[in-house]
Parts: structure tokens; C-alpha cells; sequence
């Protein structure tokens, strides 16, 4: 970034959804204010998905950044929460969604809107999400999803290959995004977007709960010119989250999958992905129905996974 570039630093919306992580988002407004983006160039909004612990009483307390608290009253999901924030965005500075669960370096920002003055037509910029010890994790963008990396899972490949350090069908290896690469999807989790574009684009699609929503978006983006970025200098701990069981994780995961699919694909592919989806859930259950009796926990999952399977049945699209 010149220095002419420092002198007109753009304004951010951030944009953050809340369920029950109201002490993670307070840990990442300390975050913001520690960093070296000015403050004032900063705006909050945050939307409370119906926490059920004291998440709207903390989240009333922020100071030092201009934020607005709204209420959805029940459990909206990521990408409307999403939405009905944008809604309440005075300005049109650039829009940058990010998770609680994630911790911003003191450069975070700086480096990311650094890679959008170099890429200023990319349209989506996304930075490099990394572990607790600081190593990429892998997880900073997707490839477009594909019934070969479903039959990856499905039938183990991905597990299999994993050792020799296969990121999987659908990830990009943590050494490809070291070189700042063009993506099909950037995370979600550290998501910037010009806000032109997400208006043109009608926001999030909301009948995606939790899952595959910024995938779908970068798709609509990219159908319209625009070029997702991966940004390594920007760079941010991304923990996951502590609010979601492993059971409903699998369940949002999957259904999510399954519905961008039947939204992208003809009808028979999408036949094809579920009863894939239907089969390496069945090899699962199948191997833990067989071990169970050797260690308590193979039984636990093993329900875990009967109820997954039963649920894949009921599912409507």
C-alpha cells in the first residue's frame, strides 16, 4: 500500500453474528481496537441470533467503536443474520464479515485492505486463516464442490491420503495459499466484499442455515466478473466454534452440500451426490456398528451416525 493509499484508508462495516459467543466477540473488539486500522474508519454491526446466555447483555458494552447491537429474536442462521445486518449499514464502505471464533493479528486489517488496492477488481479478498500455532490450516478457501470430493469423503480417499499430505478435492493446500492464489470460494469466517457487489448479488442466500452460503456467493460473484482473493499477509487465528456439537456440525455440514447442489446441478447428478452421501454414511456406520463392542465411545458414534443417516432421509429440497 502507498503512502497516498494510508491516507485514504477505506471505511469498514464489519459484520459479525452472535449465538451465545458474546465473551469471543468482546475478545475481538480488543482485537480491533489494538490493531493499527484506525478506529474511526470502523463500524460494528453485530446481530444476536437469540443468545441464551447473557451474549446481548455483554455485546451492549462495546466502547471505543461505533457498533449496532440488533435483535433478531430467534435463531436466523449465518448468512440471513448476515443479511439483516447489511440492511442496517449506513455508508458504503466495504463490507468485512467475520466470525467470533476468530483472533485478528494487529495487522490483520491493514494487510487485507493492502491486498485490495493491489487487486482492486477482484470484487471478494480473503486472508490466511491459521491454527493456534500460527501454521496456515488450510481452511482460507474452497474449491467449487464437486461429486469427486463428495466420493472422496464418502469413500475414505481423503482420510486415506491425508498422511501424506493430500489437503483433500475441495482445499487448496496450505503452500497454494502461501502464494496469494485466485479461489473459487474465500471463508467465510474473514470475508471482505465490495459492497456494490453484495448488493448486486442480493446478499446471502438464506435458505443456507449455516454452511456453503459464502461458496454459493463467490459462485454468484464470479459469474458476474468477479476474481475471489486470497491475501497471505492478512492473516488470522480461526479456533472454530464452541457453540455447534460435532452431530449438528455434521448435519448443517451435509445438508448445506447436498442443497447447493440441487441448486447448481440438473437433477441427476444431485440423485447421484445423495445417494453418495447416503452410502459413505452407511460404510461409517457400518465400521462402528463392527467396533463398538471394543470401545465405549465407537457406540456413542455410532448412534451419532444412525441418527445422521435417518436424518439424510427426511431431508427436503
Amino acid at each position: 500500500m502507498s503512502a497516498d493509499d494510508m491516507e485514504v484508508l477505506p471505511p469498514i462495516n464489519i459484520v459479525i453474528v452472535c449465538y451465545n459467543c458474546g465473551r469471543d466477540i468482546l475478545k475481538l473488539v480488543g482485537d480491533l481496537r489494538s490493531g493499527d486500522y484506525p478506529t474511526d474508519r470502523l463500524s460494528l454491526t453485530i446481530v444476536d441470533n437469540a443468545s441464551a446466555d447473557d451474549s446481548v447483555e455483554l455485546l451492549r458494552r462495546i466502547e471505543g467503536i461505533p457498533s449496532v447491537l440488533i435483535e433478531a429474536g430467534r435463531n436466523l442462521g449465518f448468512g440471513a443474520g448476515c443479511n439483516l445486518a447489511v440492511r442496517h449499514i449506513a455508508g458504503d464502505g466495504l463490507i468485512l464479515f467475520l466470525n467470533p471464533d476468530v483472533r485478528l493479528r494487529r495487522d490483520s486489517l491493514t494487510a487485507l485492505i493492502r491486498g485490495f488496492y493491489q487487486y482492486p477488481l477482484s470484487g471478494i479478498w480473503g486472508g490466511l486463516t491459521c491454527n493456534a500455532d500460527g501454521e496456515p490450516d488450510g481452511k482460507s478457501a474452497w474449491r467449487e464442490p464437486s461429486l469427486l470430493g463428495l466420493a472422496a469423503w464418502s469413500f475414505f480417499l481423503d482420510a486415506a491420503l491425508r498422511p501424506f499430505g493430500f489437503p483433500g478435492v475441495e482445499a487448496y493446500s496450505p503452500r497454494a495459499l502461501l502464494q496469494g492464489p485466485r479461489v473459487d470460494a474465500v471463508s467465510g469466517c474473514f470475508f471482505l466484499i465490495d459492497n456494490d457487489l453484495f448488493h448486486r448479488l442480493g446478499g446471502f442466500d438464506e435458505r443456507f442455515f449455516l454452511y456453503s452460503e459464502e461458496i454459493d456467493l463467490c459462485r454468484r460473484a464470479r459469474l458476474l466478473g468477479a476474481q475471489p482473493q486470497i491475501i497471505p499477509a492478512a492473516q488470522v487465528m480461526h479456533t472454530g466454534s464452541v457453540t455447534l456439537t460435532s452431530e449438528n456440525k455434521l448435519r448443517h455440514l451435509y445438508y448445506s452440500k447436498l442443497l447447493y447442489f440441487r441448486k447448481h446441478w440438473s437433477p441427476v447428478p444431485f440423485r447421484i451426490a445423495r445417494m453418495v452421501l447416503n452410502v459413505g454414511t452407511l460404510l461409517r456406520l457400518t465400521a462402528l456398528s463392527v467396533l463398538s463392542p471394543l470401545r465405549r465411545d465407537f457406540n456413542h458414534r455410532r448412534k451419532a451416525w444412525w441418527n445422521f443417516f435417518k436424518q439424510q432421509l427426511s431431508w427436503k429440497f
